[in-house]
């Protein structure tokens, strides 16, 4: 775990936990149950990030034991760990397309035929090996491509109105 999961963890999601539990947040047997019964461990110091992401959905659950959606993902480890990389593939496309000054509506174009290809509705619901591809794809895109206008934008420099 790195400083910054740790201190997410001891400072964070524990205490959140033993809040919502009613539990010690000293109790150090209970916190190595809970650790060994999300990642099979009883100690957090050597855990691989998929360990991490199942304690952390744990810990979330516990600490919101009403929430269904946190209950879903704790009985459901591997669609878990599959829709967190899905999420941590399309922020990183985000992030990389903001780097470069590119819009949504350029993603969208550069999507579009994969888009039709996979009958899904935006560049989000791509399988996971798309995603990747198009994360790659993005990223080798220049600084300040040339991004696609929407309707509005191009509507109102057609009127020279500011945007």
């Amino acid at each position: 775990m790195s400083p910054s999961q740790r201190k997410t963890y001891f400072g964070t999601l524990w205490p959140d936990v033993c809040r919502a539990q009613g539990w010690n947040v000293k109790d150090e047997e209970r916190r190595r149950d809970v650790t060994f019964a999300a990642t099979g461990q009883e100690s957090t110091s050597k855990l691989n990030q998929d360990q991490i992401t199942l304690l952390w959905i744990k810990l979330k659950w516990l600490a919101d034991p009403a929430n269904f959606d946190k209950a879903y993902a704790d009985a459901n480890p591997e669609i878990a760990l599959a829709e967190h990389k899905r999420q941590n593939v399309i922020w990183r496309i985000e992030k990389a397309a903001q780097a470069k000054g590119l819009n949504e509506a350029y993603l969208t174009k550069v999507a579009e035929y994969k888009v039709a290809r996979h009958r899904v509705k935006s560049w989000r619901d791509f399988p996971l090996h798309e995603l990747v591809n198009f994360s790659k794809t993005i990223a080798a895109r220049k600084k300040h491509a040339a991004p696609v206008q929407d309707s509005c934008t191009e509507a109102a420099k057609d009127d020279n109105i500011p945007f």
